[in-house]
């Protein structure tokens, strides 16, 4: 009797040693983790401080300025237009453009891409023709659909909602083919529904499919409003960029690029919240997502 309990109690203490060690080991990559994240977000720091210091100098002595221009006249041009020429004013229409057009692009684009890959036949039937309409240049359709929806809002939304659909619509349907067939036979078998299968199997094994679909449109989205503000368009940033161009402002340019730059950083920002949601059940996200 007293061999067994010093056997069990060998066995707890091997048990504790043994979670003080994955402890230790995962600590010290939440440490690890951590530091390299530092170390990203001052070398992106540096890099971007030695690239515009590069270019501000470069700038008029090794390039021509009227080709690149430079920084400083880049930051006086975007204050002069967001205090001279309402560029917030140009900007909410241009973010509201692409962001619905976004939406509608995307949940168009999982609503079909869903109900097609479901059904083998009418996706056999219909690849071809997806296969070809994917591959018109959508930027092509920017006329065709301002003769549709005129000069407003909405022809810039369809622009944009068609530049996302396809991409997101594709991903979809490959996401869900590639859901293993062994798991969905098992699933069955243990008496699963078909709501089930999609809750649990499909929609997990499609999610990072989704997810990349998701934050590659994002710039689609965005150049679809740009597009049909260049084509036809009296507000919204497309259309200084098109004024700046006219008069060959090239720091009016780049101030304009630059502030869509960073209105696509923060919609990707939310498109990766977003899938760092919807992966949570990965470990390795989770475990990425708990490092401050």
């Amino acid at each position: 009797m007293a061999t067994g309990d010093l056997a069990v109690e060998r066995g707890a203490a091997r048990l504790a040693a043994g979670a003080r060690l994955l402890e230790d080991v995962e600590r010290d990559d939440v440490v690890r983790r951590r530091r390299d994240r530092r170390s990203t977000a001052i070398g992106r720091l540096l890099f971007a401080a030695a690239f515009f210091a590069a270019w501000e100098l470069s700038s008029g002595r090794i390039v021509d300025q009227f080709f690149v221009s430079k920084p400083s006249a880049i930051a006086a041009s975007w204050w002069a237009m967001l205090t001279k020429e309402s560029l917030l004013y140009h900007l909410q229409f241009t973010i509201v453009e692409a962001l619905a057009g976004y939406l509608i692009g995307a949940v168009a684009g999982l609503i079909f891409g869903f109900a097609l890959a479901r059904s083998e036949l009418v996706y056999r039937i219909v690849e071809p023709f997806v296969v070809g309409f994917y591959g018109i240049p959508r930027i092509a359709l920017a006329p065709l659909f301002i003769l549709w929806f005129g000069i407003g809002i909405s022809s810039k939304i369809a622009v944009a909602a068609v530049m996302v659909f396809f991409i997101v619509f594709i991903n979809t349907i490959a996401g869900i083919r590639a859901a293993p067939p062994q798991l969905l036979q098992v699933a069955r078998v243990m008496g699963a529904s078909e709501w089930d299968l999609v809750r649990k199997v499909i929609f997990p094994a499609a999610t990072p499919f989704i997810i990349a679909a998701l934050q590659i449109t994002v710039p689609q989205a965005m150049i679809g409003a740009i597009v049909g503000e260049f084509i036809s368009s009296n507000r919204g940033v497309g259309h200084l960029l098109s004024r700046a161009a006219g008069w060959l402002d090239t720091p009016g340019l780049f101030a304009g690029i630059f502030t869509l730059l960073v209105v696509v950083l923060l919609m990707n920002l939310g498109i990766t919240s977003l899938g760092n949601h919807l992966m949570r059940w990965n470990p390795k996200h989770h475990s990425l997502k708990d490092v401050p």
